[in-house]
């Protein structure tokens, strides 16, 4: 390698004067790439006094670095250009890495970087291409992504990039981690021609389920649903939403309890419902009565009436058997009540919890300028247990008068009210209706007896309104035998290990049987 250094010939007029030498532009040009492009084998060779400074194999070299970063206005870029294609050449690992932390920090050239490196080849240049993706993988792929963003040609070259990856574990960690940080539908059919698995079970899980592939899940073993938690909790709101559509069109009771189980208070009770309706396991709409609020069941009970479904336990089906029977006696017991909706209008706790808002819709409607929108909106999200006791407790204390009714109708509180408000709020009655609406299925022992009583005093109701309450009553108390039966354990100590354990002696309306 060598360098030809060009100086002007000094030029004088006739009378022995130095006459200024002016160096053409296009020679000044080529003195320059002469300098920084040196021809090999052409010239004379020059001493090298510090042979660090020509070193091809790295980009800390003083020339390398110069070129790299060059900002000539006119010529730079094509210095640049020729700098990063030379280091691609050398083919090392290191120059990869360099590469892509200057596209990282904004190198004028990052977009000509990220596209070279896209088209490293893993057969052509295994290493470089390891060293580059394990590069963007210790920074999560962000200026990968940041580069992306606008870019539908650098996506393109990117697909291509992970179509030539091979079958390793690591190169489908890759594709899946960014299938998931991305969420595009063109990875996951990449991915979905490929049949490829990822090696993380969570992963993989949470791929089939959002991109309505459950097999991958079913086919595998998790009898603690720890599998299927881990993938619940890493899923985007938008994959989360297509996860809800798998679970209900599924029609697979194992898969939607064990949704059930592994997605805990985060998910909406009514997808169950829907799913086992969908997949017609009734045994499993029966356990979901365990936990449920007393007027949720009675829809339940409702359904079962109308479509004559039944639990194949024994024990369940008498259950159900017995409570539809009870319910359908309800409507004639109603028959001269007056509806409380007038001709023309609609319930409108009903007709909110009745809308199927999408995210964006439900977030328009929170935010609107409407207090009855915004209403609206709460009790929506409040009905599929999507809001908490805390949010609710603040828009009770400083919403809208509307706001204020539907979420203390959620959070059943008593609490101290502002002075002054201009609303005059109801106050909570412990009648039995209220107790009806407000218990959770099974209730305690007490809560139990204590509708038994009330049961015994209605033994001969005087108008329908009070027939209707009676047959509410039997109702509760049914489910409520069924679910605390058994509940009830014998030992030899005298402090009890439960929260609503009853001495015996305390429970004397309570019949035994052995």
């Amino acid at each position: 390698m060598s360098t030809r250094i060009y100086h002007p010939v000094d030029k004088f007029t006739s009378k022995g004067k130095r006459k200024p030498h002016h160096r053409p532009a296009a020679l000044a040009s080529y003195w320059i790439i002469s300098v920084y492009f040196p021809s090999d084998g052409a010239g004379p060779p020059v001493k090298q006094n510090n042979p660090e400074r020509i070193q091809p194999h790295t980009m800390m070299t003083n020339r390398n670095r110069a070129l790299f970063d060059n900002r000539l206005p006119v010529i730079g870029s094509m210095l640049r250009r020729k700098a990063i294609a030379r280091l691609l050449r050398n083919d090392t690992p290191d120059d990869a890495v360099k590469l892509a932390h200057a596209a990282a920090k904004g190198h004028p050239e990052s977009g000509e970087i990220i596209t070279r490196l896209l088209q490293l080849s893993p057969q052509r240049s295994p290493g470089m291409h390891a060293a580059l993706w394990s590069c963007w993988k210790q920074e999560q792929y962000t200026s990968l992504k940041k580069k992306l963003r606008n870019s539908t040609e650098l996506e393109a070259l990117m697909l291509k990039a992970l179509e030539q990856m091979t079958d390793s574990d690591e190169h489908s960690m890759i594709i899946f981690t960014l299938w998931h940080q991305l969420d595009n539908p063109a990875i996951a059919e990449l991915i979905r021609r490929s049949r490829r698995h990822a090696p993380s079970l969570e992963l993989d899980t949470l791929f089939g389920l959002a991109e309505h592939e459950p097999d991958r899940y079913l086919t595998l073993d998790d009898p603690d649903c720890s599998i299927l938690e881990k993938a619940l909790l890493t899923a985007s709101p938008a994959q989360k939403q297509r996860i809800n559509t798998t679970i209900l069109n599924s029609r697979s009771s194992r898969l939607v309890k064990a949704y059930d189980r592994a997605a805990g208070n985060s998910h909406s009770p009514e997808l169950v419902i829907d799913a086992l309706m969908s997949a017609e396991d009734h045994d499993g709409l029966f356990e979901q009565l365990r936990g449920m609020p007393f007027p949720r069941a009675l829809d339940l009970i409702a359904w079962w009436s109308a479509t004559g479904a039944r639990p194949s336990d024994p024990a369940r089906k008498a259950t159900i058997e017995r409570v539809t029977a009870i319910y359908q006696a309800i409507p004639d017991t109603l028959s001269g009540v007056r509806e409380t909706a007038p001709p023309g209008t609609q319930d409108a706790l009903l007709f909110w919890q009745q809308q199927n808002l999408t995210g964006k819709d439900q977030n328009s409607a929170s935010t609107s300028p409407d207090p009855l929108q915004r209403a609206g909106a709460l009790h929506h999200a409040a009905y599929r247990n999507r809001t908490g006791d805390r949010e609710l407790r603040l828009i009770a204390a400083t919403g809208s008068w509307p706001e204020q009714l539907v979420a203390r109708l959620h959070l059943f509180s008593n609490e101290t009210f502002r002075p002054h408000e201009h609303v005059c709020w109801l106050e909570s009655r412990n009648t039995i209706e209220s107790r009806l609406l407000s218990t959770i299925l099974p209730g305690t022992v007490e809560e139990s007896q204590y509708f038994l009583d009330r049961l015994d005093e209605l033994e001969h109701p005087s108008d329908s309104a009070r027939k209707a309450l009676k047959l509410m009553l039997e109702i509760i108390t049914t489910l409520q035998g069924h679910f605390l039966a058994g509940v009830i354990s014998v030992d030899d100590h005298d402090d009890a290990p439960h929260d609503h354990a009853i001495e015996t002696e305390n429970a004397e309306h309570i019949s035994w049987e052995s």
